[in-house]
């Protein structure tokens, strides 16, 4: 399979360019890379290690490499962009979530994606990893009959979410805030284990540590005068790869990679809670906060035969396995125990990239693989979020793009 990869960023170059290269050659040829920026573009070359041409403009790229699959790793707020002049070329395009960050640009998508023959795929890892597709497996076969329920509360640490306020995720312009950003992730996982449609969103969020409110503020981390005082300060010239990759590279396009967590135009919330009703009935009580030192989730399905549920990460749960509850009704609670698989995100991320590169075509009965409907639908939903929050009213998912939600997913764009 040719693929080209846009977009030079830490996932780019590693996952989609150093492992394709290392760990799936025999699979995968790389045809070319490109980036804007000329300096983090010959770094990427020689990281990467592919030997393919490189290219500063996309059209150009598609023109002379003719790729099987283009492979969007850019910002967020590029996406569509990438992912329509792939298709124009006759191209599949392979996306990184979110698909977008707003419900206009998702629907530039739809339409180009109704217009042109080729696929969209996004890759919502997620999904992958075997804890998650046992979850899938049990309710798909009923293990607590008609889901009615689910609690849903993420953590992020506080180092964790300071590398989204350090990066232009911190601006809602550009990563569409973390209700989009990382959000999508989650609310990706509910409707894939619910195979259910969101219809309508009630939010409220916060933004209480970072941005204006911080005590004091610099240009960047690496050289901050308040570093001995700053709880968040961290240095990337530390870092050999991130130093080569962005500070030295900075210049060309003004991108800075360890901005100040307190820089006032930080408009990405810290703290979000939520209410969803599904097109089936079920309802979905979700909050993320990065007010903690855990970094981990808990998660619970109320059904009409009984409950599941689980925590992965901090509050002492095992680092190399699973467990997940399950209790009929009228019967004691059963431990089920997954390990994780070698690879990152818990082994999802290579079971995710042998589905796109080297067995397109495998059989799919948990329906793992994503297209352009999972990625909107995702999006959409951190986009009501977002819009409730701000109007302080309920929204709905029907008229925000030409899509309907569906008690029962379809695979069309309907």
């Amino acid at each position: 399979m040719k693929v080209a990869v846009v977009g030079t960023g830490v996932r780019g170059v590693a996952m989609y360019g150093r492992t394709l290269v290392q760990d799936y050659g025999e699979h995968v040829e790389h045809v070319g890379i490109c980036d804007t920026n000329p300096g983090r573009l010959e770094y990427a070359d020689q990281y990467i290690g592919a030997g393919c041409p490189t290219f500063t403009n996309l059209d150009e790229m598609l023109e002379k490499t003719d790729p099987d699959r283009l492979i969007v790793t850019t910002w967020d707020w590029e996406h569509h962009t990438c992912i329509i002049t792939g298709l124009e070329h006759g191209v599949d395009v392979v996306c990184e979530k979110p698909l977008t960050i707003d419900e206009h640009k998702c629907q530039q998508i739809i339409d180009a994606d109704k217009k042109y023959d080729n696929d969209i795929y996004v890759t919502f890892n997620y999904r992958y990893p075997p804890h998650r597709s046992k979850v899938k497996e049990l309710l798909m076969n009923g293990a607590i009959g008609d889901i009615r329920s689910v609690d849903f509360h993420w953590n992020i640490d506080h180092d964790h979410q300071k590398r989204y306020m350090q990066r232009w995720h911190g601006e809602s312009q550009r990563g569409g805030t973390l209700w989009v950003h990382k959000n999508t992730h989650h609310f990706d996982m509910i409707n894939w284990f619910l195979d259910s449609d969101p219809v309508e969103v009630f939010a409220k969020d916060d933004l209480e540590i970072f941005g204006s409110n911080g005590p004091f503020r610099s240009t960047n981390c690496r050289n901050c005068p308040h570093a001995e005082k700053c709880d968040y300060h961290w240095n990337i010239n530390d870092n050999d790869h991130l130093r080569q990759m962005y500070a030295e590279n900075e210049h060309y396009d003004g991108y800075i990679r360890d901005n100040c967590v307190f820089r006032h135009n930080i408009d990405s919330h810290d703290k979000h809670a939520a209410l969803i009703k599904y097109a089936n009935n079920a309802l979905l009580n979700y909050s993320l906060t990065s007010d903690t030192d855990h970094d981990g989730y808990w998660i619970a399905f109320n059904g009409t035969k009984g409950r599941l549920e689980g925590r992965e990460g901090g509050w002492g749960t095992p680092q190399n396995h699973q467990e997940w509850i399950l209790t009929p009704l009228g019967e004691q609670p059963q431990k089920i125990t997954v390990d994780f698989t070698s690879g990152s995100h818990w082994g999802g991320d290579p079971l995710l990239l042998n589905k796109l590169f080297v067995d397109p075509d495998m059989e799919d009965p948990l329906h793992q693989s994503a297209g352009t409907r999972d990625g909107v639908m995702s999006v959409l939903t951190g986009v009501a979020a977002r819009k409730s929050a701000a109007s302080g009213q309920p929204v709905k998912i029907e008229g925000l793009t030409s899509l309907k939600p569906h008690a029962k997913r379809p695979s069309d764009l309907v």
